[in-house]
Formats: C-alpha cells, structure tokens, sequence
C-alpha cells in the first residue's frame, strides 16, 4: 500500500509477545512476515497496523494515539487503528492493517487484512462537486471523496496548469538549493 521499507525492530509479532508489554494507548513497533508493525492496545482491543506513515514516510509509532486513531508525528495524518484507512490529510493512502489474536496471556499479528472499497452509489450524495484549490488539501479531498464512495463528478479548479502538487514540500527544497528553479 506505499508503505516504505524500514528496519525492522522491536518483538516479532507473529512469534506472540505477552499481552502485558502493551500498554494502553502506547503505539509498540515490531514485525511480522517481514514488515513494520505499530500495535496499539485501546481499552479491550488491540490493533496492529503498518509502522509507516504513507504520506512521507513518518514512523507512527511515534504518534499521537486519540481514540481508535493515530496520527503521524511529522505532518499529523491520521489513520484508523480499525481499518487502517487514511482519515485526514496529507495522507492519501491507507496503511496495511493487520489481524490480531489473543490466545491465553498472549498476542499474535496473525496476517494482513482484506482491503475493502468502501465505494457505494447513493441518491444523497450531489450529482457533483466542485474543489477550489489545487494544492494537497484539494487533491487529499477529492480522494476521500472517492475513498468514501462518491462516485460522481469532481471538478478542480485551480490556476496551476499540472495536477495537485505537494507544495511545502517543493518550497522547502527550493528554498534549501536541493531543487532547480523549474
């Protein structure tokens, strides 16, 4: 799903870790089949998700845990800790979420989950919808409105000539002489 590559550390999940080493609210990074995993434990459930932030890259298990979500420490996306769905902006993509069991005193990341499209027809959605700005908070709106199941017509309307772009991040690389002038 776009997640990045990164070391892995922390227990192995997959191996089980005693229920006891995850404390409530506390995002804990390990592993499972050779990838990243943040597992937080929330009231009576835990969740186990992918470790990296999809927007750039950020280690979520740095994050901010509010309710059933966290949000990333370097640009506060923010992911569901259900579903792995990126909920608010700048992430665009969702994380890989993962299945988890408890088995006596104990806590298996068993696999990935199903991805589920959540796109549905419904009369109460408008015929469409018009997007005024080009930047990344347009281009993360008009892909939650899709991710969300509109499935009319969506207008940007913007002065750039290109598509959406991320631009903070293009004018902190101009800025540091790390991009050409075009």
């Amino acid at each position: 799903m776009g997640e990045a590559k990164v070391e892995l550390t922390g227990p192995n999940f997959g191996q089980g870790v005693p229920l006891a080493e995850i404390a409530e609210g506390k995002p804990v990074l390990g592993h499972t089949e050779g990838e990243a995993v943040v597992v937080v434990r929330q009231r009576q459930e835990v969740f186990a998700i992918g470790a990296t932030c999809t927007h750039y890259g950020g280690p979520l298990a740095e994050g901010l845990v509010d309710g059933d979500t966290v949000r990333c420490p370097w640009h506060h996306a923010c992911f569901s800790l259900r579903t792995g769905e990126a909920i608010a902006a700048p992430a665009l993509n969702p994380v890989t979420c993962w299945s988890v069991e408890q088995r006596g005193d104990r806590l298996y990341v068993l696999s990935k989950k199903k991805e589920t499209s959540m796109a549905t027809a419904s009369a109460a959605h408008p015929g469409s919808i018009v997007i005024v700005g080009g930047g990344a908070a347009g281009q993360a709106a008009a892909e939650m409105l899709r991710r969300e199941g509109y499935l009319g017509k969506i207008t940007m309307v913007s002065a750039d000539t290109s598509g959406p772009v991320d631009r903070p991040n293009l004018s902190k690389d101009y800025l540091a002489g790390t991009a050409p002038e075009e």
